[in-house]
């Protein structure tokens, strides 16, 4: 099975740019045109001011989401979750390679109802069980949520026997 989110983190990051570019549209217009009281007993700089908090909140969920790129992949005989964030100061790539007969679980981590959640991967070695960092896997869909945990519910099921 192969999970590549790479379609739902374009289209994320381009809900951004247009909210941004919305934003500074609006901002300009009820600012520079002169256009008085759109709304009665409102100013235009209010107006302004209203729809800047109103992105600063967007841009703060946004944020707390946590959305991560992930790649993942049970083809081969190596369970391979790639990883990144997809910030525009951030390109640092990681990538999991675990191969499947040394994969001991996971343990998954919620946050206010699953809007913040993140998956830990753990492995079997000589000295006991090794945790891999944490990795978000807000940007999920449910279905391929799902898939993923029960993929490696199959796998770490197959290692029990």
């Amino acid at each position: 099975m192969i999970i590549d989110i790479k379609k739902t983190i374009y289209r994320k990051n381009l809900g951004k740019l247009f909210a941004l570019l919305f934003l500074v549209l609006v901002i300009c217009l009820l600012l520079f045109l002169p256009v008085y009281d759109l709304f009665k007993g409102i100013k235009n700089s209010m107006l302004a001011i209203f729809f800047a908090i109103a992105y600063v909140i967007y841009a703060f969920y946004e944020s707390f989401r946590n959305y991560n790129y992930i790649y993942f992949s049970d083809e081969s005989d190596k369970i391979v979750l790639r990883y990144f964030a997809p910030t525009y100061f951030t390109s640092r790539k990681n990538s999991i390679e675990i191969p499947k007969r040394e994969f001991a679980g996971y343990t998954l981590k919620s946050f206010f109802m699953r809007y913040r959640e993140s998956i830990t991967l753990l492995k079997r070695s000589g000295k006991g069980l090794a945790k891999y960092p944490p990795v978000s896997i807000s940007a999920l869909s449910p279905e391929e949520r799902d898939s993923l945990l029960i993929t490696l519910n199959r796998i770490k099921k197959e290692n029990e026997k």
